[in-house]
């Protein structure tokens, strides 16, 4: 048979895009080995997915049977009928000889009966040869004409069983080949399965580009090109030129003349005026809706150029909470704003104000008030930050107004009271009182002209009643003429009783707190003001928690995390303040794993928000429950993190409080010295007034007191301390323990032991595990003299929570001396890591071994602590001991 064109050979050649160092796809490779037992399989995605990438080292490196494979990559010159064909049969015959003679010579000599006739006969040849094999066609996007897709699609739906067909393509292939069978054996794989996995971010930046990035670093470069391969294949080379430490310099922008030539050659230039006008428009819009797309482009067959995108697969996806909305790739929005901002830079203005528009008509204040401020419309921005950012602020949503208020030029800020007042409120939040009282001034100036609304009024004597907070009389008094000027229905009538709750905790006044926190949250639940709420809730609970109630502490905050997330979802920035509350329960009662899970949870709320009064008060418990788990080091990192926040402000002594708290933490890791440093530093004695509003400073001297030896001096310190009412639970047992200790090393054993078995019986009603246990060893000792000469006690609590208290103690120092004996020194290395937070991928690099081995690792640890997760298996090491001794 002659041959009546030339074949290009290369067209038959599989695209060996492999390398020694690929990544290994693991979950795609699964999916196309069990799709072999199908018919079909469609690969759709926009360029630079990877789909040649994942074929062909699929094929080359990682199919488990053994199985012939033919390849055809299609150009736009194969959109002619006869040498599509040509090409078509040809790849098959380039694998299986056998294959193609009939078909090929009708195609050569004639063409009666039609092309279904020629495919009949292929299949025929197909299905006679018995030998089953793939067949991969490449780029089927490039094909448009309608007689080559209906030949396919008459050859699919009577493919014989001994051939699986893939197809790749930029559009949507079902669309394209609508009509055919066999729906239950099509497999197809989308953007959704193509795109990098997080680990596999990690693995190609490391391995493959050899850029050794941290966590966060490889955080920012999965966000930043959201799992695009060669998106991220050109953000890695550009800050491998520009350094890697910049990649967490939100400063540092990639260019979009970095992805220019890509996108054009490969996406723009093949579309029509009316396509690529509705991209260029649209993607100036964060989210948008066809109706949204038709009120930006004024285009009427907006619903037509939508669905054309769709099917095109031009880097756009769809909303999974959101039907019928969509939003491009950031890099592909970037480089279209890009080309909107150079070709066309009066649209700007005009797309965001007609978004701005619909969005207000629509009742999306938030996202008209977004658009307005693009549009530089600040008339219509002003006003809508007017009506919404107080609703805003009771949700606690700082970061939401203080983004649309420094996006608003100076003058409008400053001759408006409501956005000064907004600004107090943020700046308050974050505890920079003096910035707060800037604009404080700003606004009685700018009122002293003009009489404020009673509403307004109110709200700016609440706020400069936060500022005085230091002085109680005055405060008070400013939030009694506030609630004079408010209806108890406004949300400034709870803020200003959640106020007068919070000016008495300052000032140590524990009962009238608690009178004044429970109105604010009845008054708040009833008008939904969920700030008020939240933070009075928050103030109950901690005032449960001192007094030692935990078990109603939890209910509480179980209570209100219910219902914050009931009226203001799941990921509202409040809930922080209940997790913050939930993480020091968890820890008193010794359970290190959820304490730390909630500090995170809090911290990742407080960013969320804006809201930074509290979220130092949770790296207080995430370092305390490092300290647990034997971390030391990290504990005073995560301490001297907290410090640095602190120093911002000194309001309320807070700088002072995460100063004491790092003297607690320092004092149970035995370090005295450094403990006391913060006793010199404010001069504190045993002989002091005492006031309750610092009482856990004092409590804190007569510890190092008792450790010092200074017994008497500590004595008089715990006896001035307990003579004042309503200390609370807590402070209560903590100085029983330190009593009965300094009793006990005076030869005062009966004294000694009737403290130590007040204690013990108030700490077995709610177990305060990690009181006992923070005393550490002294306390081992303490129990087991207790439990020698005080077994005929009638009251048996305090023997029995003595006994399991030692249970901890004994339990550890075999456990430490069984699993440092078990272990081996890697596992010891990679059981630090684990602790560390580590992944295994990170663990492989830390220690120059595969991630095969860090499993197998892993697994020996698994079983040699008797637990099933990573988690479990630091906080067994920590029981045991094991932890501090890798430390």
């Amino acid at each position: 048979m002659e041959n009546h064109i030339d074949l290009l050979e290369t067209k038959f050649s599989i695209n060996h895009i492999y390398r020694q160092k690929a990544i290994t796809r693991e979950n795609l490779f699964c999916i196309l080995d069990d799709a072999v037992n199908t018919r079909l399989t469609l690969i759709s995605a926009p360029a630079g997915f990877g789909k040649t990438t994942l074929l062909s080292s699929w094929i080359t490196m990682h199919k488990k049977r053994s199985i012939t494979a033919a390849w055809l990559t299609l150009e736009a010159e194969d959109n002619e009928e006869n040498r599509f064909w040509i090409y078509f049969i040809s790849a098959i015959k380039s694998i299986i000889p056998d294959i193609g003679e009939k078909s090929l010579n009708l195609l050569y000599t004639s063409r009666i009966g039609g092309i279904e006739t020629i495919i009949t006969v292929l299949i025929n040849e197909i299905l006679e040869s018995r030998k089953k094999f793939l067949f991969i066609i490449e780029d089927l996007h490039v094909i448009k004409n309608t007689q080559i897709l209906n030949g396919l699609k008459f050859f699919i739906n009577h493919m014989p069983y001994n051939i699986h067909l893939i197809i790749t393509s930029r559009l949507r292939i079902i669309t394209r080949l609508s009509g055919i069978k066999h729906f239950n054996s099509i497999i197809e794989i989308g953007v959704d399965e193509l795109k990098f996995t997080k680990n596999e971010t990690a693995a190609y930046i490391n391995e493959i580009m050899e850029l050794k990035v941290s966590q966060d670093q490889l955080i920012r470069l999965y966000e930043l090109t959201e799992g695009w391969p060669v998106g991220l294949q050109i953000a890695a080379l550009f800050f491998k030129r520009k350094g890697i430490e910049s990649i967490n310099d939100k400063q540092v922008i990639m260019p979009p003349s970095n992805f220019a030539d890509y996108f054009m050659e490969d996406i723009l230039n093949s579309q029509t005026p009316a396509v690529y006008d509705f991209l260029i428009k649209t993607s100036l819009l964060n989210a948008f809706s066809c109706e949204l797309c038709q009120a930006v482009t004024e285009v009427e067959n907006c619903n037509e150029l939508l669905k054309q995108v769709l099917e095109m697969n031009l880097f756009i996806s769809c909303f999974a909470q959101k039907d019928q909305w969509y939003r491009y790739h950031s890099l592909f929005a970037g480089f279209l704003r890009n080309k909107v901002k150079e070709d066309k830079p009066e649209l700007v203005k005009d797309i965001y104000w007609k978004a701005g528009h619909w969005y207000e008509r629509k009742g999306f204040a938030q996202e008209a008030c977004t658009c307005y401020l693009k549009a530089q419309s600040y008339e219509k921005a002003v006003h809508i930050i007017e009506q919404i950012s107080s609703p805003l602020i009771y949700q606690g949503q700082f970061a939401v107004i203080e983004k649309w208020i420094e996006s608003v030029p100076a003058q409008y800020v400053f001759r408006n009271i409501r956005l000064m007042l907004d600004y107090v409120w943020i700046y308050l939040s974050r505890h920079k009182v003096s910035d707060a009282s800037y604009y404080i001034e700003m606004i009685e100036k700018e009122s002293e002209d003009a009489a404020l609304p009673l509403a307004i009024k109110g709200e700016f004597l609440i706020a400069k009643a936060f500022i005085k907070m230091d002085h109680l009389e005055e405060s008070i008094q400013l939030l009694n003429n506030a609630m004079e000027l408010v209806d108890p229905f406004n949300p400034n009538y709870s803020a200003a009783l959640m106020s007068i709750a919070t000016t008495y905790i300052v000032h140590g006044d524990v009962p009238e707190a608690e009178e004044y926190y429970s109105k604010a949250l009845t008054a708040s639940i009833k008008i939904e003001n969920l700030y008020s709420a939240a933070y009075s809730w928050g103030g109950l609970g901690m005032m449960l928690t001192c007094q030692g109630r935990f078990r109603e502490a939890e209910i509480l905050y179980q209570e209100a995390e219910t219902y914050l997330k009931e009226k203001g979802g799941n990921s509202i920035p409040l809930l922080g303040i209940i997790f913050s509350g939930l993480s020091e329960i968890f820890y008193l009662k010794n359970d290190i794993e959820h304490a730390a899970e909630y500090s995170d949870k809090a911290i990742e709320m407080f960013e969320k928000g804006g809201i930074f009064d509290i979220k130092n008060n949770c790296y207080v418990i995430k370092a305390r429950s490092l300290l647990a788990k034997g971390c030391n080091s990290r504990a005073i990192e995560v301490m001297n993190k907290a410090l640095i926040l602190s120093e911002k402000d000194n309001t309320y002594g807070f700088k002072r409080h995460i100063e004491y708290c790092r003297a607690r933490i320092f004092l149970d890791m035995g370090e005295i010295e450094k403990a006391e440093d913060f006793i010199e530093q404010y001069q504190l004695s045993h002989t002091d007034h005492l006031k309750k509003y610092n009482l856990h400073d004092y409590v804190l001297l007569a510890e190092i007191l008792v450790k010092r030896k200074e017994y008497t001096n500590a004595l008089f310190c715990i006896d001035e301390i307990l003579k004042l009412d309503s200390i609370g639970g807590l402070y209560e047992m903590q100085l029983e323990i330190l009593k009965s200790d300094a009793l006990q090393s005076i030869s005062k054993p009966e004294a000694a032991f009737a403290e130590l078995h007040k204690a013990l019986v108030k700490c077995s009603n709610e177990n305060y595990l990690r009181l006992l246990i923070n005393y550490g060893s002294r306390m081992e000792s303490m129990l087991n003299v207790f439990l020698t000469t005080e077994n005929t006690r009638s009251d048996k609590r305090s023997i029995m929570y003595a006994k399991d208290i030692l249970k901890f103690f004994d339990d550890k120092t075999q456990k430490t001396v069984k699993g440092n004996s078990l272990l081996t020194k890697r596992e010891l290395e990679v059981l630090k890591l684990i602790s560390d937070g580590a992944s295994n991928e990170e663990i492989a690099q830390s220690l120059y071994i595969s991630i095969s081995t860090v499993k197998s690792h892993i697994l020996n640890l698994f079983t040699k602590l008797e637990v099933n997760s990573r988690s479990k298996a630091v906080v067994e090491a920590e029981k045991r001991g094991i932890i501090h001794t890798i430390y």
